[in-house]
């Protein structure tokens, strides 16, 4: 780790959680400005911000950090883990950048290693970016109908691309089921997909109204819905929570009791006047 802080002009942690994944790996999310070039006439004139992850094994007794996000510039993150419905996992990184937009990245190693970033035009930036949190959870169900739907696209006369499952909530409960084959049927072992929430300023000029998003299916940069806006007015930095409660209402097959809830900075006049932190459920979002 040493040999490699020379080439760092300074880096941080977060802001935020960290998460732990289901294999008990720790993951924090982090950044540097890594030194590009180190004297300009006596001075050190070029320093590039890269996203990455310190990660323990060990339950912190030992820490590892992976490779930087590798193309564009990326600065303040957080993690998710994202189960998916065909039973893979990635680990989604969300980060700030001041290219005017997110930039997501994703891992199949647990975070030794990012793709390239992809800007996400749905997400903008202020001036020189702000923190944004996100947090992932259950999606809320799959019925039978959506079970036998995804089967279908996934049987082998059709066409093999991956489905999010964002589409198969479009599909009406009420219309007829697919006649498919009772192979087809049988054919899929499914998980429960990961849901993402995330907070962050929604204007591009300054730091005002402080939005949540939602996406079905974080692989996709364009899958993010519109905002709805938790704060209105001065706002900056802020950290999601999910909180399962316990509950004596019947909250229908397959679906957790949950809330969610958001620590944020704001004001009347700067974002930066107090902290505050609010609840609210999916039913807000949808």
């Amino acid at each position: 780790l040493f040999s490699f802080l020379k080439e760092w002009a300074t880096f941080a942690l977060g802001p935020g959680h960290g998460i732990q994944l289901k294999s008990g790996r720790l993951i924090i999310p982090a950044y540097t400005y890594h030194i590009d070039c180190r004297e300009c006439f006596g001075k050190m004139c070029k320093t590039t911000p890269h996203s990455f992850t310190f990660y323990s094994d060990s339950h912190g007794k030992n820490w590892r950090f992976g490779e930087f996000i590798p193309n564009l510039e990326t600065v303040e993150c957080q993690m998710v883990s994202v189960d998916e419905e065909m039973g893979t996992n990635i680990l989604y990184c969300n980060a700030r950048s001041p290219l005017g937009f997110r930039v997501q990245a994703i891992s199949s190693d647990d975070g030794a290693v990012f793709l390239s970033g992809e800007l996400v035009q749905k997400l903008v930036e202020p001036p020189y970016g702000c923190h944004g949190s996100v947090i992932g959870f259950p999606a809320p169900f799959i019925s039978n109908t959506h079970l036998s739907y995804l089967n279908y696209l996934y049987s082998s006369e059709q066409q093999q691309t991956f489905v999010p499952f964002s589409r198969l909530c479009t599909y009406n409960q009420g219309e007829r089921p697919l006649d498919l084959d009772p192979v087809c049927k049988s054919s899929l072992d499914l998980q429960a997909p990961t849901w993402v929430l995330y907070s962050h300023p929604i204007s591009p000029t300054s730091r005002v109204n402080l939005g949540v998003y939602l996406s079905t299916f974080p692989r996709d940069p364009d899958s993010w819905t519109e905002p709805w806006v938790i704060y209105e007015g001065p706002s900056g930095y802020s950290d999601l929570a999910c909180i399962e409660i316990s509950s004596s209402v019947d909250q229908g097959e397959g679906i957790p009791a949950m809330v969610f809830a958001c620590l944020y900075e704001n004001g009347t006049k700067t974002p930066y006047e107090e902290i505050s932190f609010s609840f609210f459920t999916l039913f807000e979002l949808l």
